[in-house]
């Protein structure tokens, strides 16, 4: 068919298990438009006809943003057809068809919408009974929604068919309510069940309830829970796989009751990660693993910093009483060696010593003296006869009252210890030796302890500022559950239970939380009624 009515038929653009949609064109008002008609095979079948026919009454009557507008219905030579805005975009049942999920807060953004306009649907008395991701269209590059396929909408206050009493079970199996595969009384709770199937499937790219057989989909429905949804997507917001879980209960009651309800429990959790992330960006909340980890790091390093001071400064210490042991006692041998030849004026043995010891072992210098503290043997030719003299020299302790120990500097900026022994013979001082070394080994060696305390410190406050911070990680989880299992108390839903077991002190929480539940339950839940013979 080219034309139907003053509308022009252009191409195929989707088809269903009853009708074929195409793309049509309104000249009159200038306008693209998607009109639906009823299968050819159908149309003589009186139950098709009037499905088909009653998703025009019913989604005639709702105007909507987020539901897919009907301007208008006929019958060109008994093929009836729905004329209804052209949406340009995929159904979700295109973005779920590779498994894979989709971003959190799209999610969000879908199912608030999703909820908001079967709430609308269901305030004027229609309700769905085929939600699913194949009949929730959305435009083209954004994240608006049109829920669209009305065809199996039971309408309140209408004369009821065969096709829709209780007993015939009308819907795609997968995404129906308990009492809609039991073939019961469905109600606008039964969408929302629906719903949260379409919000499970979109955050983990697979069903809450699937099989091989409608049988064994119809059990897992009525009897079985689903997947739990951390292990699925361990990033969806424990908030959100709350709302999931409330709204894929068993028992109608204890799902939401209006989608109003649904979607103001989607609002919180787009509020409470919009609030994260305004806390991230303007630093007004710190989360409590940074906190921990901060506070850990600043003691930590304060500790280590103060205890590496100290150990630098007693190595330090140590390492030279050891350096002023070495010294003095290699000062007080080279005096007894030179004790003879100073007496004997022998200045030749003197020199020979002193080159043969230089050769053996660096030092700055060696000098003898005489009595009246002229050189009499030295490294350094030119100094011979001359005075000895340290030039700022600053006197050190020494352990040995035997040996002068002194420190001063170089011109050229190394740092000498001389150590000065007494030369005697016959227990009286006939002259001194000197002996300069250098400090650089020395200070090398604490250099380096002073690096590797520094490395030390910087591993050790690290590990105890990654390890707080997983630490408070690890409890930012069980917190949260406690907090919103609060909150559902606050709500009045006594039935909310947490039902997580743990071996440590959350897991006895969580059991006192569950205990306080069940009494305030049975304090203020009227009971149920008897059941029905």
């Amino acid at each position: 068919m080219e034309k139907v009515g003053r509308y022009q038929v252009r191409e195929l653009i989707g088809e269903g298990a009853m009708a074929k949609v195409f793309k049509a064109y309104d000249p009159d008002i200038d306008r693209e438009l998607a009109i639906k008609f009823l299968k050819s095979q159908l149309r003589g079948d009186s139950e098709y006809h009037t499905r088909f026919l009653r998703e025009a009454k019913g989604a005639g009557v709702l105007s909507h943003p987020n539901i897919v507008t009907v301007f208008d219905v006929g019958d060109e030579g008994g093929h009836p057809y729905i004329a209804m805005e052209l949406i340009e975009g995929p159904t979700l049942g295109d973005l779920t068809q590779g498994q894979k999920p989709l971003p959190v807060r799209t999610v969000i953004e879908i199912g608030i919408q999703l909820v908001k306009a079967l709430d609308y649907a269901h305030k004027k008395g229609i309700v769905h009974r085929d939600v699913k991701p194949g009949n929730i269209m959305m435009i083209r590059d954004t994240t608006t929604i049109k829920v669209a396929d009305f065809g199996i909408c039971r309408i309140d206050n209408s004369e009821a068919t065969q096709a829709t009493q209780v007993g015939n079970v009308l819907g795609t199996p997968n995404y129906m309510s308990p009492e809609q595969v039991l073939g019961e009384k469905v109600d606008s709770r039964s969408d929302l069940f629906s719903a949260g199937v379409v919000l499970y499937q979109l955050l983990t790219g697979h069903l809450p309830f699937d099989g091989e057989t409608l049988i064994s989909v119809a059990y897992k429905i009525t009897k079985t829970e689903p997947p739990s949804l951390d292990k699925l997507r361990p990033d969806v917001p424990l908030a959100l796989r709350r709302i999931v879980d409330r709204a894929l209960k068993k028992q109608p009651e204890k799902r939401f009751q209006t989608g109003d309800e649904f979607a103001a429990a989607l609002i919180g959790v787009a509020r409470e990660l919009a609030e994260e992330e305004e806390a991230k960006g303007k630093g007004r909340r710190i989360p409590l693993g940074v906190r921990w980890a901060v506070m850990m790091a600043v003691l930590v390093a304060t500790t280590m910093t103060i205890t590496a001071t100290f150990l630098y400064q007693k190595q330090y210490a140590a390492m030279m009483e050891q350096v002023k042991g070495y010294g003095g006692s290699l000062a007080k041998f080279m005096a007894t060696q030179n004790a003879v030849p100073l007496l004997s004026e022998d200045w030749a043995a003197i020199d020979v010593f002193i080159q043969e010891t230089l050769g053996r072992q660096e030092f700055n210098y060696i000098v003898v003296l005489d009595d009246k503290g002229a050189i009499r043997g030295a490294n350094e030719g030119a100094r011979l006869n001359q005075k000895f003299a340290l030039p700022d020299a600053s006197p050190l302790s020494s352990s040995d009252p035997g040996v002068a120990v002194q420190a001063y500097r170089l011109q050229d900026g190394r740092d000498v210890l001389d150590f000065g022994a007494p030369i005697l013979f016959q227990g009286k001082e006939i002259g001194q030796v000197h002996l300069g070394i250098y400090q650089a080994p020395l200070n090398a060696v604490a250099n380096l302890v002073l690096v590797l305390l520094g490395i030390l410190t910087l591993v050790t406050t690290a590990a105890g500022a990654v390890g707080s911070y997983l630490l408070a990680r690890r409890l930012q989880a069980p917190i949260r559950v406690l907090r919103n299992s609060l909150d559902e108390l606050a709500k009045g839903r006594y039935d909310y239970r947490i039902a997580e077991s743990r071996s440590d002190e959350f897991g006895e929480l969580y059991a006192a939380f569950d205990r306080t539940a069940a009494a305030m339950e049975e304090r203020h839940e009227p009971p149920a009624p008897p059941a029905a013979p």
